[in-house]
């Protein structure tokens, strides 16, 4: 009925670091108040939150995404960057708030650098223009003594940041977006931009704006293909009900093997070297009001857990995602004035990236399954899905094979699964398997309860062939050693 048979040896794919990427957004408490806090006892000189960069480097963090999201779209990147008391306050549209550019471009690289995170800068198509997008890639990469290159040696730089990943704009087709475009509108602008930049900088890569609606899609492939690198797609889910919130892991596969079909589908010439970009995604659906601090539950982080395998399974379509957002909005952190705590998203990543390798290799799955109707929470469209497994599975293995990592997921919420696995060429022997788990799908973490949801370590055994008993509404990785 349930079972998993694992082959170490056969590798399917290299997985992308990238899949475990997170976002930050000058949004509520994200960043002021949330990474950077200056005056604050827990800030170190720079004004970066000690307790938060700690929390965050257990996540290795492979690419951080900046500045928005919507914020994004009426961002000018030079009122960020000089002297802190000379930088002008601006009202943002985005989020009816007051930025004050105390935290801009050279924060966010220092950032970057401090956690071992590859920029990723979303530009401004919304009140800004062709010039601005090349001198902001200026300032950040070129050598030469040109003028931004020059500002940035003058503001304490003298290397190049080598920005790499460079999004063209954030959701140009939403009525909430400033200065929002029609798909023809933002093919052409976003053809433009790649275009011109890529000749500043060979090297960079470029991510335009995707969509649900398959035209926009196919016209911004067709006319901007050519200097493209990637398609972004977002993804919000959430629902009271727990099997409509941990379902939708299902969905958006489905959703993203779409997305893959359409550039298949376009007349781009290098159509076999655009990827998909899953660069915003998470729970949200029960604060939509100032702030966006979402209370994590349990349910959510199995969903997390649910995202991770599969994005492994998938990184090579999907080799660049990330997590919306990093802390406090929608956050998988939580800051307070004298502390923080980590909700069950965080454990999803804390437990998947400290516990998995860079190897994919052959997992074949048996599982029950279910059918649901749901409704996303946004659009309030319908869905329907058939097939949803109760059980999902990843394997890896290390570098150097050493180790092989089996994560099992086991959604059903009241039972737990006794499930027959076998690993091919494996002696008899003692691992360790990492349980992520709490005392129902609906538990959360609090500053006063912060390990209500957590990570427990136990001792099993293993072998060629040998059963194990996984907990109701749980992920767990074993973690081997092999021979």
């Amino acid at each position: 009925m349930y079972s998993v048979t694992v082959n170490p040896t056969r590798i399917t794919k290299v997985v992308s670091r990238y899949i475990y990427g997170h976002f930050i957004e000058h949004l509520g408490r994200c960043i002021y108040g949330g990474i950077y806090e200056e005056g604050s006892p827990l800030s170190d000189e720079r004004g970066f939150r000690k307790d938060v960069m700690e929390v965050v480097k257990k996540l290795k963090v492979p690419v951080l995404r900046w500045p928005g999201g919507n914020f994004a779209s009426n961002y000018h990147w030079e009122d960020g960057i000089g002297p802190k008391d000379q930088r002008p306050a601006r009202f943002d549209l985005a989020w009816r708030s007051v930025e004050t550019n105390r935290f801009g471009t050279d924060e966010y690289i220092e950032y970057c650098r401090e956690i071992g995170a590859e920029p990723y800068i979303c530009l401004n198509l919304g009140t800004g223009t062709l010039d601005e997008a090349v001198h902001w890639l200026e300032y950040c990469n070129i050598k030469e003594s040109t003028y931004y290159a020059s500002l940035r040696r003058k503001y304490g730089h003298p290397e190049p940041y080598g920005v790499k990943f460079w999004g063209i704009g954030n959701e140009m087709y939403g009525e909430w977006q400033v200065n929002r475009m029609t798909a023809d509108e933002y093919a052409k602008v976003a053809r433009e931009y790649a275009k011109w930049m890529k000749v500043v900088d060979p090297s960079i890569k470029t991510i335009v704006v995707g969509h649900d609606d398959p035209e926009w899609n196919l016209k911004v492939l067709d006319v901007s293909g050519p200097y493209i690198d990637y398609i972004s797609y977002h993804f919000y889910t959430g629902s009271e009900d727990y099997y409509e919130t941990v379902s939708t892991a299902y969905l958006l596969k489905e959703r993203l093997l779409g997305l893959k079909k359409l550039i298949d589908m376009s007349r781009v010439s290098k159509k076999g070297q655009i990827k998909l970009a899953l660069d915003e995604w998470n729970v949200w659906y029960r604060v939509t009001e100032e702030g966006l601090e979402e209370p994590y539950e349990l349910k959510d982080g199995l969903f997390a857990c649910g995202v991770l395998i599969m994005l492994q399974k998938m990184s090579d379509i999907v080799p660049i995602a990330n997590l919306a957002q990093l802390q406090n909005a929608l956050g998988a952190i939580h800051t307070e004035k004298d502390g923080l705590y980590v909700t069950p998203v965080y454990r999803a990543f804390e437990l998947i990236v400290n516990h998995s390798g860079q190897n994919l290799v052959e997992t074949h799955i048996e599982t029950e399954t279910y059918d649901i109707d749901g409704r996303m929470f946004f659009t309030k469209t319908p869905f329907e899905l058939t097939g949803v497994p109760y059980v999902d599975a990843s394997a890896t293995t290390s570098a150097d094979g050493k180790k092989l990592y089996l994560t099992v997921v086991n959604y059903k919420k009241e039972d737990a699964v006794k499930i027959s696995i076998t690993i091919k060429g494996m002696g008899e022997k003692t691992a360790r398997a990492y349980v992520l788990s709490g005392p129902d799908v609906h538990a959360r973490n609090s500053m006063d309860h912060p390990n209500v949801v957590d990570i427990v370590c136990e001792q099993v055994k293993v072998g060629s062939q040998f059963t194990h008993t996984f907990k109701p509404f749980s992920c767990t990785v074993i973690e081997i050693e092999r021979d």
